[in-house]
């Protein structure tokens, strides 16, 4: 996971409701992600060896499982439980660089 570069986050009911993850969050009042492709691979850039694939789309839905039964205790949760997660798991704010 990449921690250089960061977003800020939204104020609690104030994601931009023109970002597609914000609009079903709200809309259906649920999680929602982004997931993004992990890689330049396209069609005008294509990578034969290393490219986008059934297999590697199917390991890459996989691998949001775990992330997503990690968070699912917080989900509901109205409390700052973010003040008692793992360092490793603590948000990391923008820098100036960025």
């Amino acid at each position: 996971m990449q921690t250089k570069v960061s977003y800020e986050p939204d104020e609690p009911n104030q994601g931009k409701l023109t970002i597609c993850s914000n609009q079903v969050s709200v809309r259906f009042d649920c999680l929602s992600v982004t997931l993004e492709q992990p890689f330049k691979d396209c069609k005008s850039n294509p990578d034969p060896d290393r490219g986008w694939n059934d297999r590697r789309a199917m390991l890459l839905g996989a691998s949001l499982l775990d992330p997503l039964v990690y968070v699912q205790p917080f989900l509901r949760d109205e409390g700052s439980f973010w003040e008692s997660m793992q360092d490793m798991d603590a948000y990391i704010r923008p820098t100036e660089k960025y």
